[in-house]
């Protein structure tokens, strides 16, 4: 049975319903575009998630870790000048086609609409509130329609009867007078796909391939029976969305239910049609994107390895040629006389004006009578006027107009030019050979990266903030932006814990998680302070030690005096505050690896790179691999320290864990570092 590769009308309402549901209200805030996979970054109300489109072929939210271009295109970069920003106000399937559309507020007026087309090879449009086109994958004129900048759209027509809506009666009639194989009808006339088609026949218990003139008025009720359980299943059912498998474990189909005609076949099920298809596509998408880090030195090799093989064959040529020559030569040498003899003998009959053909034609013969002086004879070639002799059932070709010694010496020195070229022939080996063990070490001390895709762990709540666990075992959690230390204080500030700031600006508000209302060691007290110094502007300005305060929860307040007006991300602190003296700008940045399922036939474990950050004492007890940084003012941005950082890592990883550490991006080991100039201590 083939695989189905692309999403059918049915897919596409399935996937619609679903993505109107977690996109709505959200926004778009960059667009990229991967081989012919075209990636929009959304903001949602579950945080940031990759929407996939393959233009031909299907949309999905993906799980995935797909690899971001550094350079947009021009296509992406005008698609970023319209999308970025946008919010999504809906996601529907147009006409129950393979169309797909997000309408898109436009503060102006009407909204705006981005349509892909899954069908024809695939399209992205974008329309603005008039249907003016503003901006297209492709530019193209069809029989019926333009997609054509800065020109009106219009949605192609859709074909049959419409699925949703066709009564028993309509339905019926529409099949009695054909001749065509009902499943082909159904698919053509009221746009069903072949799959649902083939179930439809299938559960109504109709052979497929029967003519609709031919069916009795049983058949055609069961069919209609059987295609209203499957709309009624597509519009009001449950989604058992599943992946349909060979024997052999290869997938076959992705569906949004469960198809009859599958009962035997082997399913994985999933509790959303989106992670069906997610999974299903990031196989195929793995394939195509991930290709392994040594294909291009594997190609150099197999190039040199094509180079070797010529040069060896051109050695081999030129060393048939040197001793053909060198014989030739010598054997001219050896018959000197005789064939200087048979030379003089044809000057002297073209002197007397015999023509060539003719002494050609004497020679032939008197060939035939064993004259001794011409027993190397083998004819003449008027045209190029040369001498054909017989060598060792072979022919020597000699210029009638030179002697024999200067065509010996002719014949000679082709062969010490065969000679030579041998010695550069053999260089150039030598150079080869030494090209390949050279790209072969290359290839050896090459760290392999991952080859599929891969599935990022899902982060903890409390991952979204600065954070870190102390040495006696309690969460510490601090905003990274005044927005973040806001949300810190309004949902995660519960009355057990302790609340950490600075008398400063730019400050995290930092709070040490107590949900058991136990005993805070002053051990991870300290720790907290050090966390909060660390991450505060004291480390921009270049300050090795700075004050700490902290307070019960009950002490923080947003409400400001009468009459004055709060700034967001800070607070109003009564009571006594307790201070930490001296706390330390200093980090200890470690690596960790978290153990993951893959979806590789070749790693049924993986191990995703994960950057902590937390005061030195912290990390201590719970990590082996880190570094030590602090503030200054002749230290490396943080853009280069996060790459010594991850190359520091690199260089101290032993090889196996090398390929998953390549999958920690910059950004994020960027993330956990303080502003300002760092260095490694």
């Amino acid at each position: 049975m083939k695989t189905i590769k692309s999403f059918t009308n049915v897919d596409v309402f399935a996937i619609s319903k679903e993505l109107d549901l977690m996109l709505r209200d959200s926004t778009i805030s960059n667009v990229y575009e991967i081989e012919d996979l075209l990636i929009l970054k959304i903001n949602t109300k579950e945080g940031k998630r990759n929407l996939i489109i393959k233009r031909d072929t299907r949309i999905n939210l993906t799980e995935y870790d797909y690899p971001i271009p550094k350079y947009p295109s021009q296509y992406i970069m005008s698609l970023r000048k319209f999308l970025k920003n946008r919010r999504i106000l809906s996601v529907y399937q147009y006409n129950f086609d393979r169309i797909i559309i997000f309408e898109l507020y436009n503060t102006d007026s009407e909204p705006w609409r981005f349509i892909i087309e899954l069908f024809d090879k695939g399209n992205f449009i974008l329309i603005d509130e008039n249907k003016i086109i503003k901006v297209a994958k492709k530019y193209r004129k069809f029989k019926d329609r333009d997609v054509l900048a800065g020109k009106e759209y219009s949605f192609p027509l859709s074909r049959g009867k419409d699925f949703l809506t066709i009564n028993q009666n309509d339905f019926k009639e529409l099949i009695k007078n054909s001749d065509v194989e009902i499943v082909r009808f159904l698919a053509r006339n009221i746009n069903i796909a072949g799959l649902y088609s083939e179930e439809i026949c299938y559960r109504a218990e109709v052979d497929k391939k029967a003519l609709g003139k031919d069916l009795i008025e049983g058949d055609l009720n069961n069919l209609f029976k059987s295609f209203k359980n499957l709309r009624n299943q597509l519009l009001f059912g449950n989604i058992t969305a599943q992946i349909v498998k060979a024997d052999n474990g290869e997938q076959l189909f992705v569906i949004p239910f469960e198809i009859k005609m599958f009962n035997e076949f082997e399913k994985q099920e999933f509790d959303s049609f989106n992670n069906a298809v997610d999974k299903f596509y990031s196989i195929i998408d793995s394939e195509i994107i991930m290709k392994p880090s040594d294909e291009k030195i594997k190609e150099k090799i197999k190039s040199q390895k094509k180079i070797l093989k010529n040069q060896l064959d051109y050695l081999e040529e030129l060393k048939l040629k040197k001793k053909k020559y060198y014989e030739q030569g010598n054997f001219i040498y050896s018959n000197f006389n005789p064939l200087e003899e048979l030379l003089n003998v044809i000057k002297t009959a073209k002197s007397k004006g015999y023509k060539l053909e003719e002494i050609n034609n004497k020679l032939q013969q008197a060939d035939l009578e064993k004259f001794d002086s011409i027993d190397f004879f083998k004819k003449i070639i008027p045209s190029t006027k040369q001498l054909v002799i017989d060598f060792n059932d072979n022919e020597i070709y000699l210029n009638l107009d030179i002697t024999i010694g200067e065509s010996a010496s002719l014949i000679y020195e082709k062969g010490k030019k065969a000679e030579k070229k041998i010695k550069g022939t053999i260089l150039a080996l030598e150079k080869t050979k030494k090209n390949i063990e050279k790209l072969k070490l290359e290839k050896n001390s090459m760290e392999t990266e991952v080859s599929f895709l891969i599935k990022k762990p899902k982060k903890k709540w409390f991952e979204k903030f600065r954070w870190f666990k102390s040495s006696d075992d309690f969460l510490v959690i601090g905003g990274r932006d005044a927005s973040s230390n806001e949300t810190v204080f309004k949902k995660y500030l519960d009355s057990n814990d302790l609340v950490f700031h600075t008398n400063f600006p730019g400050s995290p508000l930092a709070i040490i998680k107590n949900p058991e209302n136990k005993e805070i060691p002053e051990k991870t007290i300290l720790e907290a302070a050090d966390f909060v110094a660390s991450y505060s502007s004291a480390w921009k300005e270049n300050w090795g030690v700075v004050d700490v305060f902290y307070v019960l929860p009950s002490q923080v307040s947003k409400s400001p005096p009468s009459g004055e007006y709060l700034p967001k991300g800070s607070f109003i602190i009564s009571g006594k505050k307790k201070f930490i003296k001296k706390a330390k700008t200093e980090l200890a940045i470690s690596l960790e690896f978290i153990e993951m399922e893959t979806d590789s036939d070749q790693h049924t474990k993986g191990f995703y790179p994960k950057i902590l950050s937390a005061p030195i004492n912290a990390i201590i007890g719970q990590s082996k691999n880190f570094i030590v940084i602090k503030p200054s003012k002749t230290g490396l941005s943080k853009g280069k320290l996060a790459k010594e950082i991850k190359n520091h890592f690199l260089k101290n990883s032993n090889k196996d864990m090398k390929k998953w550490l390549n999958l920690l991006s910059i950004d994020e080991i960027e993330l956990n570092l303080p502003t300002g100039s760092s260095i490694i201590i």
